[in-house]
């Protein structure tokens, strides 16, 4: 079902981006330009109806699927402050994994058993189990951007930029801080790097939202021929 505030191509973008999240191979299959789909895509991504369509398609099926972000963060934090320790008992002998508690069996991510023999007075297998506990990093990263930890604080405030004028407001805002100290010259270099990044961004856009409405001239053209 299309969306209210979107045209029919942005609709099927839209279905297209949740399929595989590239949003240049969705802006193909859902018609646009070929040579100008890399940035069709950043353009749609961009654009806050499109935005708003993707998210809310995700949250209908995440509450479908019966996931929300508090199991999601919980599980991140069982996997990133897991203590290896409590695998083992007071005796320092491996407890038997039924006996393991929920916090512990969330941070393995995997379980190999090995079997040894069998011991000749028991008949019993004599088995090795060996524990692949899930990575740290990558929970420990989604934790601290969900808190901001790993944010350096802005210590300069840049003009408002909604469009490549604004850009160049921006840059000499940048150029006066460097000279008056506010900011030193290497973070200076970054916010240039990253103003002039998004100029382009912008004139991009333009140019592909004119080839936009050009192909879509000249194919109302072709139907009316």
């Amino acid at each position: 079902m299309q969306k209210p505030g979107l045209t029919p191509k942005q609709a099927a973008f839209v279905a297209e981006f949740l399929i595989d999240r590239n949003a240049t191979q969705a802006a193909i299959r859902a018609g646009y330009s070929r040579k100008t789909a890399n940035e069709q895509g950043a353009r749609l991504l961009a654009n806050v109806s499109v935005r708003a369509a993707i998210d809310s398609v995700q949250n209908d099926l995440a509450h479908r699927a019966g996931i929300t972000a508090e199991q999601v963060m919980r599980e991140r934090r069982r996997i990133a402050l897991f203590d290896p320790r409590r695998l083992f008992n007071a005796e320092g002998s491996p407890i038997p994994i039924q006996d393991l508690d929920d916090d512990v069996v969330a941070a393995i991510a995997g379980i190999e058993i090995v079997q040894m023999g069998t011991d000749k007075e028991t008949g019993v297998a004599c088995m090795v189990k060996k524990y692949r506990l899930a990575a740290k990093d990558s929970s420990l990263t989604a934790l601290e951007r969900f808190f901001g930890t790993n944010e350096k604080p802005v210590r300069f405030a840049l003009p408002e930029i909604t469009d490549a004028a604004s850009c160049a407001k921006a840059q000499s805002a940048v150029l006066r801080a460097v000279a008056s100290g506010e900011i030193p010259p290497s973070e200076g270099q970054t916010m240039s790097t990253l103003i002039e990044n998004q100029r382009r961004a912008f004139e991009t856009t333009e140019v592909a939202e004119r080839l936009e409405k050009i192909e879509e001239l000249l194919g109302k053209k072709g139907s009316v021929q």
